[in-house]
């Protein structure tokens, strides 16, 4: 054999060899499973996290309502709403009424608001009226008769729903917040801030204080509006320093009693006292997390199987808490209180009942898999990710 072929051989064997390892180190990055660290805790709060409504039902897993021949496929979920025990949902230009007891459909009607390929961003019910907003920027308001009582339209495309208060209709654009009449849709007030590049087009959101709306735009803008004078209220809350973001969904706005809460990068925690105008946590680092909710005085954060509750007033945890019965790679959806109870809703449809800083229960809604979670009144409405949608 010649030396040429040996060398050939040689260098194949060292390809393949090289190519093997590669692939292996591929796969096993692929399939290595991720590890939760257990969250830190610096100081432990004797007190708990306060309970506003004690007059909330238990669910009642045996009582579930199907909507019958409803397939929703809206991606911005809120487009079913219960009143006065009529069942509404909107799709695809056609607006539904379902029977309340059993989940049958009673009707349905062509409405033609918008062109086939526009999407619905808001449904909801206010002052005897349906509100829709649409991506396309046009936002209608409709009597019980879905007749429409006003019309307005925009240039901009809309991806955040809308937020209604102090009889104002507030929308949020990449750059901008502006105010509607919720009478007749003219506008109020608007303000622009170009100063920040637009990253996404999703991600604003909005909390209010008595006539104060505190706000995060798309492009990570932050401020406020005082809705009685249309006009920018200037506060501390301006002053905090926002992490620009591709990607800023883990970013969270909070309000409860006197005391805003703001969560950047689902990392730094500010929480400034309204009435003081002061910082009392000011870029407070808490744990990494998979997944959080705001929960009037709290913060209940998730990762792994792990539980945590951390008081948004001086950043210590209320309780922490480990059950390797939780799934690790599930996600909070929603949070409510049943009585003394807190219960927490993962999108693998388990609920987890909280009781004296302790877990007490493990309950599975057998919906499968949650993309989201709404509570009206006495019901929850849960949309999963098989586009039906399922009534407790």
């Amino acid at each position: 054999m010649s030396s040429t072929q040996i060398n050939r051989i040689f260098f194949l064997i060292l390809s393949v060899f090289f190519l093997f390892s590669c692939s292996t180190d591929s796969v096993y990055k692929k399939i290595k499973p991720k590890t939760y660290e257990v969250p830190l805790v610096e100081k432990m709060d004797d007190g708990n996290i306060s309970i506003t409504d004690l007059t909330t039902k238990q669910i009642d897993l045996g009582n579930e309502i199907f909507l019958k021949d409803f397939k929703n496929e809206n991606k911005y979920f809120n487009n079913v709403i219960i009143k006065n025990d009529q069942i509404y949902a909107y799709e695809n230009n056609k607006l539904y009424n379902f029977d309340y007891i059993t989940g049958d459909l009673i009707s349905h009607k062509d409405l033609s608001l918008s062109n086939d390929e526009d999407v619905l961003i808001t449904f909801k019910h206010i002052n005897s009226s349906f509100i829709l907003s649409f991506k396309s920027g046009k936002i209608l308001r409709l009597n019980m008769n879905f007749e429409i009582i006003w019309k307005h339209e925009a240039n901009q495309k809309l991806y955040t729903q809308l937020f209604v208060h102090n009889e104002q209709i507030i929308l949020i654009y990449g750059d901008e917040i502006k105010g509607l009449s919720l009478k007749d849709g003219n506008p109020i007030w608007s303000e622009v801030y170009k100063d920040k590049p637009i990253y996404q087009a999703s991600g604003g959101q909005i909390a209010s204080f008595f006539n104060i709306i505190y706000f995060i735009l798309p492009n990570n803008s932050i401020g406020a509006i005082d809705l009685n004078f249309g006009t920018i209220h200037n506060s501390k809350f301006d002053d905090i320093p926002i992490v620009s973001s591709l990607n800023n969904a883990k970013d969270k706005i909070h309000i409860y009693e006197n005391y805003l809460t703001y969560i950047d990068e689902g990392k730094y925690l500010y929480t400034l006292d309204i009435f003081n105008n002061k910082f009392i946590l000011f870029k407070q680092n808490i744990n990494l997390l998979s997944s959080s909710f705001l929960f009037n005085n709290s913060i209940i954060i998730k990762e792994g199987n792990y539980l945590q509750a951390i008081n948004l007033s001086n950043g210590e945890t209320y309780w922490l808490i480990s059950d390797e019965k939780i799934s690790e790679k599930s996600e909070i959806v929603a949070v409510r209180n049943y009585k003394e109870n807190i219960e927490i809703f993962l999108n693998n449809g388990e609920v987890l009942t909280i009781n004296n800083k302790k877990l007490i229960d493990i309950t599975n809604l057998d919906v499968g898999k949650i993309n989201y979670i709404s509570f009206e009144k006495q019901s929850i409405i849960v949309y999963s990710k098989n586009k039906k949608n399922i009534i407790f």
